[in-house]
């Protein structure tokens, strides 16, 4: 998915986020030559840049001002990068987007400089607005994306979860910058608390709805599109709600426990624990799932007067559920 190839953004907003990714990569070549490569390579794979188009669709909704959004869109797009170099190190994940992660080319060492590195950039970044209600709200993300990360390492390989405890855990680790994205959009622009509340409950309801769909791809997506093979979450003992699921219609087949609690991990026990999964009704359940969440994203909307910024932001909501559909 690439917005500035699509419709769903106006030209206003595609020409805010060219900016983001051209003076990104402004801010990469101002590192050491390993860290530059490092971060280009995880850049230059691609992306949704979904953060960066929530917060200046979000800063549409009154004073559309570029010098405060993209500054701020760059720095949750590098804390986005960040996150996911780190959870590349602590899963020992060798591919990301369909090209080699940081820490398995470079090495471990490389990757946690790397992270440490646009972690700083992107407080850095945010210090030229002089906006502390800004900053706050970025470190309250940062901390949240900390804490999922850490309930998922908690639950790793743990059969007996919840969907309540599912739902935690990527509010925090997902939800929680999508939120921040739309806040910060809406704070810069000077939204009021109305509006503020309004965009803020949509990108995290947004935020939810995608990990879920994206928890979906990991079952049955096509590895030509995941950029890595299916199954990764079974591999790694990651409870995510279709396995949730299919383990508890299932009434915890060993075909699928036994891969989760990383007993059989071969290729074949990857593979027939898809196969089980999908003969039950779990990826619907959890498509119908996410599409609740899809639905409370775009109630929240109804009540803007702010028709344009309704619209895109509906735009985005729409074609988030129709890619996974």
């Amino acid at each position: 998915m690439n917005f500035l190839e699509e419709d769903i953004i106006t030209p206003q907003i595609k020409e805010g986020l060219s900016l983001v990714e051209s003076l990104i990569t402004k801010i990469f070549s101002s590192a050491s030559e390993s860290i530059q490569k490092a971060s280009l390579s995880i850049f230059q794979a691609g992306g949704k840049r979904l953060r960066p188009i929530l917060l200046l669709a979000s800063g549409t909704i009154r004073e559309y001002d570029l010098e405060k959004l993209v500054p701020a869109a760059i720095s949750i797009e590098l804390l986005h990068m960040a996150s996911l170099i780190h959870d590349d190190i602590l899963d020992g994940a060798e591919l990301r987007r369909g090209v080699p992660t940081i820490n398995f080319a470079l090495g471990k060492k490389i990757a946690i400089a790397t992270g440490d590195f646009l972690f700083a950039q992107a407080f850095e970044l945010l210090t030229v607005l002089d906006n502390s209600e800004v900053i706050q709200v970025m470190a309250e993300a940062a901390h949240a994306l900390s804490l999922g990360e850490l309930q998922q390492m908690e639950t790793s390989r743990w059969v007996e979860q919840t969907e309540m405890g599912y739902l935690r855990r990527i509010r925090n680790k997902t939800a929680s910058l999508f939120a921040a994205a739309c806040k910060i959009g809406a704070l810069l622009s000077g939204a009021s608390l109305k509006e503020i509340k309004i965009l803020t409950t949509y990108g995290d309801s947004l935020g939810i709805a995608f990990q879920i769909f994206d928890d979906i791809l990991d079952i049955i997506g096509d590895e030509k599109v995941l950029g890595k093979p299916p199954g990764i979450d079974l591999r790694d003992g990651t409870v995510t709600l279709p396995i949730i699921y299919a383990l508890e219609e299932s009434k915890f087949d060993p075909r699928i426990s036994e891969v989760v609690k990383g007993e059989r991990v071969s290729d074949r026990d990857i593979e027939r624990a898809i196969r089980v999964i999908e003969e039950t009704h779990a990826i619907e359940n959890a498509k119908s799932e996410a599409r609740k969440h899809i639905k409370v994203a775009l109630a929240a909307l109804e009540s803007l007067e702010n028709k344009e910024v309704q619209k895109n932001l509906i735009s985005i909501g729409n074609f988030i559920t129709e890619r996974y559909h």
